[in-house]
């Protein structure tokens, strides 16, 4: 709990208040003649961001834990089979986003701080209020006209993001404690900093923010046109298009601090309960005909291999059809005994010639002949720029866009200027004409 007296101490002087957000949603009780909503998830029939189909119910068929240990993060292999009539084709590289939920617990925590447990399943319809200001007001798209309180909190809502000033200055109206209206208005006041130091260096989340201020009960009009849409979550598809409409996927769990969709997908490797997806728009990630005969150089760390298992699934249903371009692989994982994922599918690849190189690297293993894909790229260097320059081979990277996508084009860089003896200036543009060409191509995750 956050200590109000210091806070107000410390950041209470010369605050100025912004005027309270214009109130624009209203909620009104649902006629009992009226239709109840399916029990699909609630965004099932909303446009999704990114997409190139509409919403599918899926289930698990099978799964299987293929990591497992101290010191790593829980890998789960599973496969997804619907009952609906999927038409579309898709592309190796592409991927399917998973509408998610919040965690029950999470759920439970806001209808008893805002004393909904009577009400919680009670269906309402939202409307913009008639009597608004709010110019061009609407409801957010993702927000059926329909809703039982629960399932919106729990299928519509981030629960977790992290308060704006503005619905923090939306709260201060809806206490009466005179230390929570304090620690409110240091928090939104447009003078001090303590947003910045309180809110946005923690991440607290307005289920945190909620906790401090216990008295404090604003309506659910105020949380939907406040908190943003819970996002559905991208995975990448890690088989190719066949028979049967059947997704595979890789995802990690941490056990320590589990995300809401993997909590979600792992709920249902058990529960059999229906998993609501929808196929993305292609990228130019992506692995299509014409590059069957194309080298492709592909690097990733952990679950960042599962695009490149549907670019080898897709390469050996291709592989009577003519001549396939050589396939390299650089993978890197924490141990090779506990994290290595798939090495008997690689192994297989590798026998058949999809695969013809693979380097692997295992970051905490100390005899570990190489730790990182890096090393792994800089003792095969000039092999690999060769491969790239004097062909119209790809370069896929997947993985973080923080930390390891910037690691892996420095290291790309100094092999460059290394074996073609060019400067820091011509690295640069070689390395942007390569994507802009799409010859140097990165699966992003935020």
């Amino acid at each position: 709990m956050l200590n109000i007296a210091e806070l107000v101490e410390k950041y209470g002087d010369n605050l100025t208040i912004p005027p309270a957000p214009v109130k624009f949603i209203k909620l009104v009780d649902a006629e009992s003649d009226e239709e109840q909503p399916k029990i699909d998830h609630l965004q099932s029939s909303c446009i999704q961001p990114f997409c190139a189909t509409r919403v599918f119910q899926y289930k698990i068929l099978n799964h299987k834990i293929i990591a497992q240990g101290e010191d790593i993060k829980t890998v789960y292999d599973v496969v997804l089979t619907t009952d609906s009539e999927v038409d579309y084709r898709w592309t190796p590289g592409d991927t399917v986003g998973i509408l998610t939920k919040n965690l029950d617990e999470d759920v439970d925590s806001l209808v008893d701080h805002l004393e909904l447990q009577s009400t919680q399943h009670k269906l309402y319809r939202v409307e913009v209020d008639p009597a608004t200001k709010k110019k061009a007001a609407k409801v957010p798209v993702y927000i059926p006209k329909l809703v039982p309180l629960r399932k919106l909190f729990s299928e519509c809502l981030d629960l977790k993001s992290i308060p704006k000033k503005l619905f923090i200055r939306a709260l201060l109206d809806f206490t009466e404690d005179e230390a929570e209206k304090r620690l409110l208005s240091v928090l939104c006041s447009k003078d001090s900093s303590a947003f910045d130091d309180v809110v946005l260096k923690t991440g607290m989340s307005f289920l945190t923010l909620l906790q401090n201020v216990p008295g404090c009960k604003p309506p659910v009009s105020v949380l939907i046109e406040h908190l943003p849409r819970l996002m559905p979550r991208p995975y990448s598809i890690a088989n190719a298009h066949g028979e049967g409409g059947k997704i595979r996927i890789l995802f990690s769990m941490s056990e320590s601090c589990p995300g809401l969709t993997t909590s979600f997908l792992r709920s249902c490797c058990d529960t059999k309960d229906p998993v609501f997806l929808y196929f993305r728009n292609t990228t130019h990630f992506s692995y299509k005909e014409d590059d069957l005969p194309k080298d492709i150089v592909m690097i990733g760390v952990g679950t960042g291999i599962a695009p490149y298992l549907g670019i080898l699934d897709h390469r050996r249903n291709s592989k009577e059809a003519g001549s396939l371009g050589k396939a390299w692989l650089f993978a890197g994982f924490r141990h090779e005994e506990t994290s290595y994922l798939c090495r008997d599918e690689l192994s297989r690849c590798l026998k058949d010639n999809i695969l013809n190189d693979l380097s692997v690297a295992f970051s905490r293993d100390p005899n570990a002949h190489c730790r990182y894909v890096q090393d792994q790229l800089e003792a095969n260097k000039e092999r690999v720029v060769r491969t790239l320059r004097d062909s119209d081979g790809k370069l896929y990277v997947c993985g973080d866009g923080k930390m390891m996508l910037p690691q892996i084009e420095e290291k790309i860089g100094k092999m460059l200027a290394e074996v073609l003896c060019i400067s820091d200036e011509q690295v640069k543009a070689l390395i942007k004409e390569w994507k802009t060409k799409h010859k140097y191509i990165e699966d992003v995750w935020l």
